[in-house]
C-alpha cells in the first residue's frame, strides 16, 4: 500500500512539471481521497485485526471446548457402551425372568385352577355333607322320637315281664306245692315204678308198665287203679292244672289182637284207659284231661336191653298249669 502511494507521489511530481495546475489539483484531490481511503482502510484493518484476534481467541476457546466435548463425548460413549452392555445383560436377565415369570404364572394359573377346582369340589362335598347332616339330624329326631316311644314300650314290656315273672313264680309255686302234694299222696308208689319230676314248668309223673298193666294189655290192674285214684283225688282241687296222659311202648312190634294192630294202637288205648279212670274216680273236669299215644317213638332208654325196654314201656302224666293269664299278658 505505501509503495503504491510513493509511486503515485513521484508520478505526481514528475507530471507536475509538465502539466497544468488544474491537473495537479485534481491529482492532489485524488491523493487526498486516496489518503483518506488509506486511513479508513487502516482503521478497518486495525478493526479487522482486533476482530481476527478475538475470533482467533474464540476459535481457540471453541477448539478447547470442542476438544473437551470430544473427550467428554468419548467418555460418554464409553459410558454409553458400558450402559448398553449393562442394558443388554439386564435385558437378557429381564427376558429370562420374564420367561420364568411367565412359566411361573402359567404354573401358578394351573395351580390356582386346580385349587379352585378342589375348592369347588370341597364346597360341593361340604354342601352334600350339610345335606347329609340335615338328613341325619332329621333322622336323629325321628330316632329320638322312636327311642322315646321304644323306651315307653320297653317300660311297658318291663312291667309286663315283671307281671309275667310274677305269674310264672306263682305257677312255679303252684307246681312245687303240687309236686309235694302228689309225692305225699303217692308216697307208697314212688320207687316202685313211679317217679315224679318237675321240669320246664311242668310236673311229670311217670308210671312203668308193671305198675298199671299186664304185658300187652291196656286194662289197668287193681294196684294201678289205687295209684290213679289217689292221684285224681290230689288233682281234683287243682282247677288251674291241665292233665295230659301219654302212652309209650318199647320197640318190639306188637303181635296184634283184635283191633290192636301195632304199638301205636296199644299206647293210645293205654292212655285213654288212664283218662277214663281219672275222670271216673274224681270230680276232675274232662276238659282238663287229654290222651295221646306215642308208640315207641319217644324212648327214654335204649331198647337194646331188657331194662331199657322195661323203662320205655310207661305212662307219663304231664301236669301243666293253665297259661291263660300269661297268654293274656303277652297278647296285651
Amino acid at each position: 500500500m505505501y509503495n503504491n502511494l510513493a509511486i503515485s507521489l513521484l508520478l505526481l511530481l514528475f507530471f507536475s512539471a509538465c502539466v497544468s495546475p488544474k491537473v495537479v489539483e485534481e491529482l492532489k484531490s485524488q491523493q487526498d481521497e486516496i489518503h483518506d481511503e488509506n486511513q479508513q482502510i487502516k482503521k478497518e484493518n486495525t478493526s479487522l485485526t482486533t476482530q481476527n484476534t478475538e475470533l482467533l481467541y474464540n476459535v481457540n476457546r471453541l477448539m478447547s471446548e470442542i476438544d473437551a466435548l470430544i473427550a467428554d463425548s468419548v467418555e460418554q460413549y464409553k459410558s454409553y457402551i458400558s450402559l448398553q452392555d449393562k442394558y443388554d445383560i439386564l435385558n437378557q436377565s429381564y427376558e429370562l425372568l420374564s420367561a420364568k415369570n411367565s412359566q411361573m404364572m402359567a404354573n401358578r394359573a394351573d395351580e390356582v385352577k386346580r385349587l379352585l377346582e378342589e375348592l369347588q369340589l370341597s364346597k360341593q362335598e361340604l354342601l352334600e355333607k350339610e345335606d347329609e347332616l340335615t338328613k341325619i339330624e332329621e333322622s336323629l329326631s325321628i330316632k329320638q322320637t322312636e327311642l322315646l316311644q321304644t323306651q315307653k314300650t320297653l317300660e311297658e314290656r318291663e312291667q309286663k315281664v315283671i307281671e309275667l315273672q310274677s305269674a310264672i313264680n306263682r305257677k312255679d309255686s303252684v307246681l312245687n306245692a303240687l309236686k309235694k302234694r302228689l309225692s305225699n299222696a303217692l308216697l307208697g308208689f314212688e320207687g316202685d315204678g313211679l317217679t315224679i319230676t318237675q321240669k320246664k314248668g311242668k310236673v311229670y309223673i311217670s308210671l312203668e308198665e308193671k305198675l298199671l298193666f299186664a304185658s300187652g294189655s291196656w286194662q289197668v290192674d287193681s294196684r294201678g287203679v289205687d295209684a290213679l285214684s289217689k292221684l285224681s283225688n290230689a288233682l281234683e282241687s287243682q282247677q288251674e292244672i291241665n292233665v295230659n296222659i301219654e302212652g309209650h311202648t318199647d320197640s318190639i312190634p306188637f303181635g296184634g289182637r283184635g283191633q290192636i294192630k301195632d304199638n301205636w294202637d296199644l299206647s293210645v288205648l293205654r292212655a285213654t284207659a288212664i283218662v277214663k279212670i281219672l275222670a271216673s274216680s274224681s270230680s276232675i273236669s274232662p276238659e282238663r284231661l287229654s290222651a295221646s299215644g306215642r308208640g315207641e317213638y319217644f324212648p327214654i332208654a335204649s331198647n337194646k336191653t331188657v331194662e331199657g325196654r322195661r323203662t320205655n314201656r310207661r305212662i307219663e302224666i304231664i301236669l301243666s298249669p293253665k297259661l291263660d293269664d300269661l297268654y293274656e299278658l303277652l297278647n296285651n
